[in-house]
């Protein structure tokens, strides 16, 4: 916490699908005292609670000195084919995630929240959740005493860059959706901008130590839906 006690937090991926909605949503929020973003190139928002810095994911190793955050938000993600291989793919969703966490552990994040997905498990045979599994595996060794890690199916909402594939699972989620429950419930379509609130909410939560998992139901009701 800052001196007026204002939640200050480390947003990684805030120019995604999620991490857009997530932004706008700590930049509105009193319990937030500060927002520092990470980006690969400047997106020319301004804000008094917002700072950004342009990072190259690669190479990064330490935040500046003066940067002090207590919770770490991380939406950062892209896909096998956005990626163009498996190796580039994993650079992403993995590589770069673990190299934040490990920057805001050291800039004194004991919070870590993080959007993974629905059957994520580092054993899969799937890269995508197998990939997903790391992450959230990896990110359990580095010391951060609260995790929250959500798990949504396909994410609605328009994308800057358009994934005709997911577009047209997109327009027929109105029509599954209703007929996945129980069990399949977790497997629901579900907005980008709910699984923000949710990750939002996360952090502002009185700590929890240990790690929790959310998916469909517990992401929505984290959104106050």
């Amino acid at each position: 916490m800052d001196q007026a006690g204002g939640l200050r937090v480390l947003l990684v991926g805030g120019t995604g699908l999620v991490g857009a909605h997530a932004l706008t949503m700590l930049l509105e929020s009193p319990k937030v005292a500060q927002v520092v973003s990470l980006v690969r190139t400047p997106t020319g928002l301004r804000h008094a609670k917002l700072r950004e810095l342009v990072v190259d994911f690669a190479t990064l190793t330490d935040l500046p000195p003066d940067v002090q955050v207590d919770a770490l938000l991380c939406a950062l993600g892209t896909t096998r084919k956005d990626a163009g291989s498996d190796a580039a793919f994993q650079d992403v969703d993995l590589k770069y995630v673990v190299t934040v966490a490990k920057a805001a552990r050291r800039a004194g994040a004991t919070f870590f929240g993080g959007v993974s997905s629905v059957d994520a498990d580092s054993t899969s045979h799937r890269l995508y959740l197998k990939t997903k599994g790391m992450m959230e595996d990896y990110v359990a060794t580095l010391g951060f005493t609260s995790r929250h890690f959500l798990r949504p199916s396909l994410l609605l909402g328009k994308r800057r860059q358009e994934r005709p594939l997911e577009r047209f699972f997109q327009l027929l989620a109105p029509v599954v959706g209703p007929f996945l429950s129980g069990r399949l419930e977790k497997y629901r379509p579900i907005p980008a901008k709910v699984v923000a609130a949710a990750l939002v909410t996360t952090a502002s939560q009185p700590a929890i130590g240990g790690v929790r998992t959310h998916e469909y139901s517990a992401i929505r009701s984290l959104a106050g839906m």
